[in-house]
């Protein structure tokens, strides 16, 4: 569009112009200077046309499809020359100096005669395009200086930093700056969402902790789109969800860019930049945003990688330590096992040894206990002894265990207490307790089990060579009370091996426990209780004061057998008084019912012994004359409790009383066996028996004097003179069986 005549009345009322050469010389001195910029140069142009026509000319720059002016003139504010800003290819088609997207424009008719030289103008408006081109070419080469350093940061720290947050933070640092953002954000995948790692800028708490899901906010969009997300009005864009414009007002937010974070073509996140201005992202902004999505996404990888690797590391090291932990675990244990094998192996693996042996290894207080909650011993000495022995003994009342496994408790005291509980064929026997220490759990847990099974080990070794050893003693033992001639005579050989004396006057003891059986129901003893309650008596028996003249004994279910060396009756009651007291000390409330035969020297006659041992104890439990009775007192009551059809018990009865008169009547020609039998039958008057016998009363009352001398009978007794009067009977009869 060109100037009209029309607009002459306002070019009419314009001052004159300056001197033209005066201007000329002034652009080209202007234009030979090398300008500090490239608004100073328009400065510099713009000053010197104000100065010399200010009314005419005006300097306009191309931005898009419009003309701007550069400079404030009054040409430029003029009707007139604001016309000339018009969005044509070129502001007029006449008095113009054009030279790229800058121009002079002279606000004159185009018949006038020009003010300045065309060509001086079109030189001037070449120098000042050049000087803005070299201006925008050197913002240019500094700001891809600046990307550069940005992006040769971000990959310095891809190579440098191996914490992954530290990265992200980096990231977003550098993001922020780059772009000239407010906010910057990296958010990453997790699952079907997109949690934000790290963020600067932020003024609410809500912004660093956003979690995003597929469709929701910029981030959101391209999480489900795959696509570079772009928003220059925040609050007015339609094509985002309206989830976070609250948190956007918040935040005072206008416009965002987000760019898709990739690993080898898989989605990992976003990366996120706001503005609180009102702004355009451009196509270089986007361009960069980009190459520091990628740069971010290799150093994310190679955080994540590193991180990978550092935890893989850890683990690695956790393992040899756990491994280390546990081979020197092994070691320790391997040694205390061997220790104790060999304890065991070398017979002395009692349990107070084994106790020593854990408590040396270990530095800690090691006991042992029976089932029933009694400490057998305890090593080394301790302070707290009596602490010990009641939570043992507490314990073993609740019964409150742990089968086959160490548990790990606390005494009153507040010391350390592992407990394993001592098995032999599933029967408790006992419980080891390792109390105190400085050792780790897992050690103590392993030495309290290896010591549980050591006394476990222990008490089969012991139990195997006393069964043995019982074995081997029972079956002698019962071999010379049941066994035939010849077996008596092998285990009296065997007896002699074995250092028992069997020389001199014997007696045989048979014995039965009478009420372990209540006992067991009412105070709930179990079959390994019963056990050792029968174990119990047979050692007091053994240790007993009267113990030096058990020479055997043996147990068989409830039955005890004795081979006891005594010989006169007042001595076998005392004898029996004391086992049976020691017994009763043993095992408080036990009742043992006793039998005791007569007095043997040979020990192939002990069958016969262990018969009246066997009737003695059947008198001691059927007629209740106390605890045990005597088989040389039974009397007539004998032949009534032994076995039906044996001949032995009644001929020993016949000649107990009978024998030694008969002997006397034979070396003396005497007539007492016939005195005796006149006494008795004359209703054991003396004088009838004299008449009867034709002898004078004084010479039938010597006669009596002899019988009872002679037999140990009392015939003023009525029990004696009946025994007496069987005895003579018997012994007709057997006389008179013999004749026919």
């Amino acid at each position: 569009m060109t100037l009209s005549h029309k607009s002459w009345p306002v070019l009419a009322a314009l001052p004159a112009p300056r001197p033209l050469a005066t201007i000329s010389d002034e652009l080209l001195a202007i234009t030979a200077r090398e300008p500090t910029s490239a608004a100073a140069a328009i400065a510099a142009i713009g000053g010197c046309l104000r100065r010399y026509a200010p009314e005419v000319f005006t300097i306009v720059r191309l931005a898009g499809e419009t003309w701007t002016p550069l400079v404030p003139s009054g040409v430029a504010d003029s009707p007139a020359v604001t016309a000339l800003s018009v969005r044509t290819d070129r502001p007029s088609a006449h008095r113009v100096a054009r030279a790229g997207d800058i121009a002079i424009v002279t606000a004159w008719f185009d018949d006038a005669p020009p003010l300045i030289d065309a060509q001086l103008l079109r030189h001037v408006a070449r120098w000042l395009s050049m000087t803005i081109a070299l201006e925008n070419a050197a913002a240019r080469v500094v700001f891809a200086d600046d990307e550069a350093t940005v992006l040769r940061l971000v990959a310095s720290e891809i190579l440098t930093i191996r914490d992954l947050d530290q990265v992200l933070l980096s990231i977003a640092t550098q993001t922020l700056g780059l772009l000239d953002a407010d906010i910057c954000g990296v958010l990453l995948r997790e699952g079907d969402r997109v949690q934000m790692r790290s963020c600067v800028g932020h003024r609410m708490v809500e912004t660093a902790h956003l979690r995003m899901k597929r469709g929701q906010g910029v981030a959101g969009l391209v999480f489900q789109t795959g696509e570079i997300g772009r928003v220059d009005s925040y609050l007015t864009d339609r094509t985002i969800s309206g989830d976070f414009l609250s948190l956007a007002a918040q935040e005072a937010t206008r416009s965002a860019l987000a760019v898709p974070l990739r690993s080898h073509g898989e989605f990992i996140g976003v990366l996120e930049v706001w503005r609180r201005r009102d702004s355009i992202f451009t196509d270089a902004d986007v361009r960069r945003m980009v190459s520091l999505a990628d740069l971010a996404t290799i150093a994310i990888e190679n955080a994540s990688l590193y991180e990978d690797q550092r935890v893989m590391v850890d683990k690695l090291r956790e393992a040899h330590d756990a491994m280390e932990h546990q081979v020197e675990l092994l070691r320790r244990s391997s040694r205390l096992q061997n220790s104790l094998l060999r304890l065991i192996l070398e017979g002395s693996g009692a349990y107070g040894g084994i106790v020593k042996t854990v408590s040396r290894e270990l530095g800690c207080t090691v006991a042992y206990s029976t089932a029933d909650g009694q400490l057998d011993c305890c090593e080394p000495a301790d302070a707290h002894l009596a602490e010990i022995q009641s939570s043992v003994a507490e314990l073993s009342r609740t019964h409150h265990r742990a089968v086959h496994t160490a548990t790990r408790r606390m005494l009153p005291s507040g010391r350390r207490w592992w407990t394993h509980a001592v098995f032999v064929a599933e029967i408790e026997i006992g419980m080891v307790s390792l109390i105190g220490g400085t050792e780790a759990d897992e050690a103590m847990e392993v030495a309290a089990g290896q010591a549980a099974m050591a006394c476990s080990l222990a008490h089969l070794e012991q139990r195997a060579a006393s069964q043995a050893r019982n074995a081997a003693f029972d079956q002698i033992v019962w071999d010379l009370m049941e066994g035939p001639v010849e077996h008596r005579t092998a285990a009296l050989g065997r007896a002699g091996e074995m250092g028992i004396q069997l020389s001199g006057p014997h007696r045989v003891i048979h014995g039965s426990f009478a009420n372990l059986t209540e006992l067991a129901r009412e105070r709930e003893w179990d079959t390994a209780t019963v056990d050792r309650s029968k174990r119990s008596v047979i050692r007091a028996l053994k240790s007993s004061s009267a113990g030096h003249a058990v020479r055997m004994l043996s147990l068989r279910g409830d039955w005890i057998v004795a081979v006891v060396e005594v010989n006169g009756r007042a001595d076998a009651r005392g004898l029996m008084s004391t086992l049976t007291t020691a017994a009763r000390e043993s095992v408080p409330g036990v009742e043992l019912h006793w039998g005791m035969s007569s007095c043997y020297d040979k020990p192939l006659n002990y069958p016969a012994a262990f018969r009246e041992a066997q009737t003695a104890l059947s008198g001691a439990r059927r007629l209740r004359t106390g605890t045990f009775s005597l088989y040389d007192e039974l009397g007539i009551v004998r032949l009534l409790l032994g076995p039906t059809g044996e001949s032995a018990d009644l001929q020993r009865f016949i000649d107990e009383v009978t024998a030694p008169l008969t002997a006397y009547d034979r070396q003396h020609d005497g007539s007492l066996l016939i005195t005796l039998r006149a006494f008795f039958d004359s209703d054991c008057s003396q004088k009838r028996a004299a008449e009867m016998l034709f002898v004078h009363p004084k010479t039938l009352r010597y006669r009596l004097d002899q019988i009872a001398q002679l037999s140990g009978l009392d015939l003023s007794v009525h029990a004696d003179r009946m025994r007496a009067d069987l005895a003579l009977r018997l012994l007709e009869v057997s006389a008179n069986n013999v004749q026919s």
